[in-house]
């Protein structure tokens, strides 16, 4: 069973001769020839289409047989093929996102209590990332590392409009209510850190399709600079870089040495995000 593969993850249906992908809102996307289904897209023959993990290809191969009512002649299949996706260098919008007071939240629920309180929050994060054409890489325990495959301005600000969901109070009411009728002292935050660099797009191993490389390293650090800063989400200065308008919604917090970096980093502050509580 491949674990990147959605409950309801895609549909083929066919149309007169074509047949047509559509992504259902997976959590890892679908692909033909290694770009993200983000609409209908008509299959041709050859065309390689991923699932998660698993790769298929498009055969459509005529026949010499009697026509169907129809009068097609035609016959079409998808077939699994040992496919390693190549690995590419791509220019990626990161976000990585964790769960704050997570330990003394979970020492004062049941293991049970805590685990529906993560499916609430996972389920909470699909939503908000999806919506936005996100890519969830994994879940990690009480975090989140997701990707858009592109550094355009408008990836930026659905980035952005994420963050502030994943980060600010309102997304956490349903879980406050649920959680807090059981101990007032009990609250949930997410924090972000955004970051955008070159990363390692494909097949890593066999059944592990994920993107890595320094950038995403340096996004973790990000993410972890937060609590230091007492700021719920921080972007680094190649997340603004390019993007004149992202100026206007991120204030500069200074310049911070991180672990594993020669180089100290300049972050910038989400600046209407509401205050929390550290």
């Amino acid at each position: 069973m491949d674990g990147g593969v959605s409950r309801q993850h895609a549909t083929i249906r066919r149309d007169g001769q074509l047949f047509w992908v559509s992504d259902l809102g997976s959590a890892n996307g679908s692909f033909i020839n290694d770009v993200v289904v983000s609409s209908a897209r008509a299959l041709r023959h050859g065309d390689r289409v991923q699932f998660g993990t698993s790769n298929f290809v498009f055969d459509s191969v005529e026949e010499e047989r009697p026509p169907n009512e129809s009068g097609d002649n035609s016959t079409h299949s998808l077939k699994t093929v040992n496919l390693d996706l190549p690995v590419k260098t791509v220019r990626t919008t990161l976000l990585v996102g964790d769960l704050r007071n997570f330990s003394a939240l979970s020492a004062q629920l049941s293991a049970e209590e805590v685990a529906a309180m993560l499916r609430e929050w996972y389920a909470q994060c699909e939503d908000v990332l999806k919506s936005r054409d996100a890519i969830i890489d994994k879940f990690i325990g009480d975090g989140v590392f997701a990707y858009w495959p592109d550094d355009a301005p408008s990836t930026r600000e659905k980035a952005t409009e994420a963050a502030k969901l994943l980060s600010g109070l309102e997304a956490h009411e349903f879980l406050k209510r649920k959680w807090l009728r059981k101990n007032m002292n009990l609250e949930v935050h997410c924090h972000i850190g955004l970051n955008i660099g070159d990363v390692a797009l494909g097949a890593m191993a066999r059944g592990n399709t994920t993107a890595v490389g320094e950038a995403v390293n340096v996004t973790f650090r990000i993410e972890s600079l937060t609590r230091k800063l007492q700021v719920p989400v921080l972007a680094s200065d190649s997340f603004l870089k390019g993007w004149p308008n992202g100026r206007q919604l991120y204030q500069n917090v200074g310049i911070y040495p991180v672990k594993g970096q020669p180089d100290p980093l300049e972050v910038y502050s989400l600046i209407d995000v509401p205050a929390m509580a550290f």
